[in-house]
Order: structure tokens, then C-alpha cells, then sequence
């Protein structure tokens, strides 16, 4: 978002949870935060979405610090007044973390396109989350439709129509 607001790249994508300021977001396509479980745990049965509150006292697989989505999460766990989940160990992506958690490491909390991305590579179930900061949007972010070249504005138009 720095780059799209100090005029280095014309837009980039974001999701709706940023706090954009002046600049302008448009919704491209959803995107929502899943429980990523192992194949043989017990929510892996269940088709019921789950609120994160009643899995915190499970173990975890998380990001690596300085991941915008690890602090995202640890911010939402902290509005509703509980710790952390403990944490076995933290990865630099999403593959990571689904292959630690196809292992039983523990559970992990990665966007629904990236599970689906990794299934191919390593056996894992995702589950739902019930929770509202869960359901999010994955955003074309600039500094204003006006700004656009037009070959931008044909791809946000692009996108916009297979949203």
C-alpha cells in the first residue's frame, strides 16, 4: 500500500481488513480465513463452521513474525479478551504452514485459496470459521480509478467483471 500511495505502482492487491486511508479499494473476490486441520483430527468430520475461540487451547502452526496475517489474527484473539494459541513452531508462508499442519503439528489459519492450492501437495482438511473478521475480501487497491493508466484500468475492469 505504501508503494500504490507514494505513486510507485499504479495498484496492488489487499485485503478489505487494511485500513486504506485515502486510498481507494475495490472488491475483486472473496477470500475467507479457514482452519487448516490435519486429516486425522476430529474437526476434519465436521462440516460446521467453528468459531477460533473454542479452538485456542489447541496447538498451532503460525506465520513467521512480521506476517500482516499472524497479526491480524493475534489482534482478533486479543479484541475478544483471550491469549494466543501456543504456538509449535512458525513458517514463512502458507505452504509451510499446510505442511506442518498435514503432519499434525498443529492447527493453522491460512486463506481458503491458499488450503486449496496446497491439498495438491499435502493431505489437510480446512473447517470454516465462524467468526466475521474471518470473511474477507481480497481488494484492487490505488490511489483512484483517474490515476489508472489504461491498461490498468482495462485489467480492474477485467477483474472486476470475473469478481
Amino acid at each position: 500500500m505504501r508503494a500504490v500511495a507514494a505513486g510507485l505502482v499504479e495498484a496492488g492487491i489487499v485485503t478489505d481488513a487494511v485500513d486504506a486511508g485515502a486510498l481507494a479499494l475495490e472488491p475483486l473476490a472473496h477470500d475467507p480465513l479457514v482452519l487448516a486441520v490435519p486429516p486425522q483430527h476430529a474437526l476434519a468430520r465436521t462440516r460446521a463452521a467453528v468459531a477460533l475461540a473454542d479452538v485456542l487451547g489447541e496447538p498451532f502452526v503460525g506465520l513467521a513474525h512480521g506476517s500482516a496475517l499472524q497479526a491480524h489474527v493475534e489482534q482478533q484473539i486479543a479484541r475478544i479478551g483471550r491469549r494466543p494459541p501456543a504456538l509449535r513452531i512458525r513458517m514463512a508462508d502458507f505452504e509451510g504452514v499446510c505442511a506442518m499442519v498435514s503432519q499434525g503439528v498443529g492447527l493453522g489459519i491460512v486463506p481458503q485459496a491458499a488450503a486449496r492450492a496446497q491439498r495438491r501437495r499435502h493431505p489437510l482438511r480446512t473447517v470454516a470459521l465462524s467468526d466475521a473478521w474471518a470473511r474477507r475480501r481480497l481488494c484492487l487497491c490505488t490511489r483512484g480509478r483517474e490515476t489508472l493508466s489504461a491498461p490498468m484500468r482495462a485489467l480492474s475492469d477485467h477483474l472486476a467483471g470475473t469478481a
